[in-house]
């Protein structure tokens, strides 16, 4: 990562995924994951880089900071799962038999 821009790294994530058949999902760059409780979706406007912990107002929830980010992510990625008529559209695991599709590696311990 030190030494690949930002822009490569998402390049290479979305080219990863398209070629597993899975969907890239970006949040806006303004949304507020970690200012957004967890539990209840108030959002928290004064919450500063220096606060590690979120307490909702509301609630009462405590949680770190970057775990609450990362749910509020999670559950943004699971409700873009869902096309509009409803249907999942997330992929299907590549079946057992299907070992054609992926990429083998030789096996380097055969001598």
């Amino acid at each position: 990562m030190s030494d690949a821009s930002l822009s490569e790294f998402l390049r290479q994530i979305e080219y990863k995924a398209r070629w597993r058949g899975a969907t890239v999902v970006k949040a806006d760059r303004f949304y507020p994951s970690s200012k957004t409780c967890s539990g209840c979706g108030e959002v928290k406007a004064d919450l500063t880089l220096g606060d590690r912990t979120y307490e909702c107002g509301s609630c009462g929830l405590e949680i770190d900071r970057d775990l609450n980010a990362a749910l509020n992510l999670r559950a943004l990625a699971a409700s873009s799962a869902v096309t509009a008529c409803g249907e999942d559209v997330r992929p299907t695991p590549p079946c057992a038999g299907d070992a054609a599709s992926l990429k083998q590696e030789p096996n380097s311990r055969a001598a």
